[in-house]
């Protein structure tokens, strides 16, 4: 009987110590997981901070549309729309409303090309401008000369804007970039506009 009582005394000692070992290994691993938890929050809100102060170009925030090309007393008038795709404070998808956008053009078109332009925000009342060809100081995502229009959006409302030029240009991709508030920032694309693809003659 004294031989079993023992070995008996070893196995229950032996158990009771690998039980402690356990719920102190567990009560160790509570702040370690709690505490990656919470470093992970941290990265997510940093870079969070990090895109307010350069947001990420959207090249799609703005629904620019040309309305139409038409021939009006030996020129050819242009005219685009753009439209705020999703109008916010520029939070969590949403947009600011447009400051102003311009666009590049190819070799083939000067300004002696450019016989007026105009901006409107029901596309009937125009406001004429002189355009000017030349860098945007104002926003740093497009920096080559460019024709600006000086004129946004509000809300989901579509604002116009007319170019008239002396030739008769083809419909291509052109460069282009937009401006907005200090969330949405400024983005270049490629829209509907003036092409240097093939210009017929007058």
């Amino acid at each position: 009987m004294k031989n079993l009582r023992l070995p008996l005394i070893i196995l229950f000692a032996t158990f009771i110590g690998s039980s402690g070992c356990q719920k102190n290994s567990k009560e160790a691993l509570v702040p370690l997981n709690a505490n990656i938890e919470r470093q992970s929050s941290e990265v997510v809100f940093n870079n969070s901070l990090s895109s307010k102060e350069t947001p990420a170009c959207n090249s799609n925030a703005y629904i620019i549309t040309l309305e139409s090309k038409t021939q009006v007393n030996g020129n050819w008038e242009w005219i685009w729309s753009v439209q705020n795709s999703n109008p916010g404070n520029g939070n969590n998808g949403t947009v600011q409303d447009l400051s102003h956008w311009g666009m590049q053009f190819g070799t083939c078109v000067t300004m002696s090309s450019i016989v007026s332009a105009a901006y409107s925000a029901d596309g009937t009342s125009w406001t004429s401008f002189t355009p000017v060809y030349q860098v945007d100081p104002s926003q740093g995502c497009m920096t080559t000369p460019v024709l600006k229009f000086d004129f946004g959006t509000t809300g989901s409302s579509k604002s116009y804007y007319k170019l008239v030029v002396n030739q008769n240009y083809e419909v291509g991709l052109t460069p282009g970039y937009y401006k907005s508030g200090k969330n949405t920032g400024c983005c270049t694309f490629d829209f509907s506009g003036i092409s240097c693809g093939n210009v017929p003659d007058r």
